[in-house]
């Protein structure tokens, strides 16, 4: 398996990896890359792909799919110092499964592979979703950002979409304009509450432009999807009870 990715590719693949988990389980097929990765309080879970089409070059000759297993600082220490127009190399023989060879600038780094055997592998949630709008990154970030220290926030959808975060001192509020988020709500009212610390860390890999497909009903799991810098991101959050 050889596979080259653009800088910002692979710079964001680490971010939203590391923000989740130390060591991933790399997945790789015929159709690209992919992890799956849960927090360790088990409040977050992330889906990363990164699809043979938002590479650089892509060659996969295996007939089944290959389980490699990483710390995701291993790769960090290679993209760290890529700028703009800088790829990554990433090479993975089945014949010596020890290794996951990296290489960017003429500098190549073998990385040990650990064993695949003992990551936990987490079934993704099933959700039945009452309502879903599309978020702008940038005002969504703007209100987490200043309620992070505060244990949970509520989003309440009805007819509108709000966000609230609240304590004895202050209320902080973000009312999106309901046209512009594309709000669609099943008759009635949902709230749920959520941590902001962990919402933000499940959209560590978004841009001020991006627009975040959020699904949820009244007390579950809300859900996230999302493209970023070529990678298809899905994510699910638990409520905060």
């Amino acid at each position: 398996m050889k596979m080259e990715l653009s800088a910002k590719t692979a710079k964001a693949f680490v971010k939203g990896v590391e923000k989740m988990t130390e060591m991933p389980l790399l997945v790789f097929d015929a159709n690209g890359v992919k992890t799956r990765t849960i927090k360790s309080d088990n409040t977050a879970l992330l889906d990363i792909q990164i699809p043979k089409e938002a590479a650089e070059s892509f060659e996969y000759t295996a007939s089944n799919s290959v389980e490699v297993a990483v710390l995701i600082a291993d790769i960090k220490d290679m993209t760290k110092s890529l700028v703009v127009k800088d790829t990554l190399f990433i090479e993975y023989n089945t014949d010596d499964p020890t290794w996951l060879i990296l290489s960017a600038n003429g500098v190549e780094k073998r990385v040990r592979c650990k064993n695949a055997s003992l990551i936990k592998r987490h079934k993704a949630p099933t959700i039945q979703s009452k309502w879903s709008a599309d978020l702008p990154f940038k005002q969504t970030k703007a209100f987490l950002s200043s309620c992070v220290k505060e244990s949970s926030f509520e989003i309440s959808v009805s007819e509108s979409m709000q966000f609230e975060a609240k304590n004895d001192d202050e209320k902080l509020t973000l009312e999106f304009d309901t046209d512009e988020i594309n709000l669609h709500c099943e008759e009635g009212e949902y709230s749920t509450h959520l941590t902001p610390e962990t919402f933000l860390a499940l959209l560590s890999v978004a841009s001020a432009k991006t627009l975040i497909r959020l699904k949820g009903s009244s007390g579950e799991v809300v859900e996230a999807h999302w493209k970023e810098a070529g990678l298809i991101l899905t994510g699910w959050i638990a409520p905060r009870t």
